[in-house]
């Protein structure tokens, strides 16, 4: 099934390129936000895997989506992946070497660098 929604707001990389870094509370509430999605989909057992600027979009009215699920899949409590998928700047580095990773936790290795970036 797809879902179309309109996003007038842009996505988040030409909001932080046009002002060159968000403000602290511009930056709390958009991560708080993302941070709330990324939870949702983690305890649906669904792992992003390309949470980045460009993926987050804005509706116009304050509110926030995630979006492209590409790479995305299901997973189980402990289950090792090693699947190398993403975008090169926010990949663990636990993908970038390889090796077998807990899927959650590249998620939140992306959301470190996505509030970096933002501030």
């Amino acid at each position: 099934m797809m879902v179309m929604e309109y996003a007038g707001g842009g996505d988040l990389y030409h909001l932080v390129k046009k002002s060159g870094h968000l403000t602290e509370d511009e930056t709390k509430y958009i991560f708080k936000n993302i941070a709330l999605g990324v939870a949702h989909c983690h305890c649906r057992s669904v792992l992003h895997r390309d949470i980045k600027l460009d993926n987050i979009l804005l509706d116009g009215e304050g509110g926030v989506k995630i979006c492209d699920f590409g790479v995305s899949r299901l997973v189980t409590l402990n289950e090792l992946i090693q699947e190398q998928c993403g975008t090169p700047a926010y990949l663990a580095p636990e993908m970038s070497c390889n090796s077998k990773y807990h899927g959650f936790y590249v998620d939140i290795w992306s959301l470190g660098i996505l509030l970096y970036v933002m501030l």
